[in-house]
């Protein structure tokens, strides 16, 4: 993984890195992941007495600063921000549990 926590660094009372990334690898081959994360968000207005599908949701982008050695033809500049990098799209709940998540498309970014 390029970003959040490195396999090497997991907490101490995890087993080893090596076994935590196998497992992770084959959930995500099998689409747990996705599963998981839909059946947990789901789960969080239900304990809060709401239902569990969103009755609304937020839609933003987000820029993001990307290396160098990220591809120029997935790389443009957001004028807005002074950025250069990826953009994406985020649909989120009222609570702020992502919905979806969308790449940005190539005609909403303008290129250096």
């Amino acid at each position: 993984m390029a970003n959040g926590i490195k396999w090497q660094a997991v907490p101490a009372d995890f087993p080893a890195w090596d076994r935590v990334n196998a497992f992770f690898r084959r959930w995500r081959r099998q689409g747990l992941i996705a599963e998981f994360h839909h059946r947990l968000r789901a789960r969080v207005p239900e304990t809060e007495g709401r239902e569990a599908e969103p009755t609304a949701a937020v839609i933003d982008s987000q820029s993001l600063r990307a290396a160098d050695t990220v591809g120029a033809g997935s790389r443009g500049w957001d004028q807005g921000k002074k950025v250069g990098g990826r953009k994406r799209h985020l649909t989120v709940d009222c609570a702020g549990l992502l919905l979806v998540e969308q790449p940005g498309s190539r005609s909403s970014r303008r290129h250096r």
